[in-house]
């Protein structure tokens, strides 16, 4: 058998994976992040929109569950003073919005995160904790319309600072989702948001990717 693509599409899966596995029986990695091929060869992760789930299973119990198109996902980058929104249908973009604002201390913290430190502020203090609550507001507002007039995305794609994430949860007004919502966690360390690393980051969840580990 010839040597399997280095990456392959969501809706690609069953095509590439089916010969790879039945060659190269795939195990699922004790933490559940990867599939490893059972003689050290190669190590598959699947893309990030759909990881390998909780249930008990194997690699054709995965494939068995993909679904037959991309469906409908929300996803939300955020950094501190930045966020970038897109609404997806079938891998398309159907609305996007980014957000800045001045929130960052020259130091390159968080003013949040500096006040929960360092006590009192001064105005170019109160300034940037102005911006990091409008953020927040801007954020909630805009998912809570996607919401509205879309309805409940299939997913939820995240890449986020756990501490920001809290915030963006308690904020008013709220997010339009749940606490315990179920989350994706985009794997993967991303510079300021833009709505071209949105683009980007797109492709990069609709992907799996091969890699071969055994020496040569």
């Amino acid at each position: 058998m010839h040597d399997p693509p280095r990456t392959f599409h969501l809706l690609e899966a069953a095509s590439v994976l089916e010969p790879l596995a039945a060659e190269h029986p795939l195990v699922i990695e004790p933490e559940r992040r990867w599939f490893d091929a059972s003689d050290g060869r190669f190590r598959v992760h699947p893309p990030p929109l759909a990881p390998i789930g909780d249930e008990r299973g194997g690699v054709y119990d995965w494939l068995a569950a993909l679904p037959d198109e991309l469906g409908v996902y929300c996803m939300v980058l955020m950094q501190a003073g930045a966020a970038s929104l897109g609404w997806f249908e079938d891998g398309e973009l159907v609305d996007h919005k980014s957000f800045r604002r001045y929130v960052v201390r020259g130091k390159g913290r968080a003013q949040p995160t500096h006040l929960a430190t360092k006590g009192k502020s001064r105005y170019g203090s109160r300034l940037r904790l102005q911006n990091a609550e409008l953020l927040l507001a801007e954020t909630n507002e805009r998912l809570a319309r996607w919401y509205a007039e879309f309805g409940e995305p299939d997913a939820l794609l995240v890449n986020c600072p756990v501490r920001l994430w809290a915030t963006l949860l308690d904020a008013d007004p709220p997010p339009p989702f749940e606490r315990d919502a179920p989350v994706i966690r985009i794997g993967r360390d991303l510079p300021r948001p833009t709505t071209e690393l949105l683009v980007r980051t797109h492709r990069f969840c609709c992907y799996g990717r091969i890699e071969r580990v055994d020496a040569d």
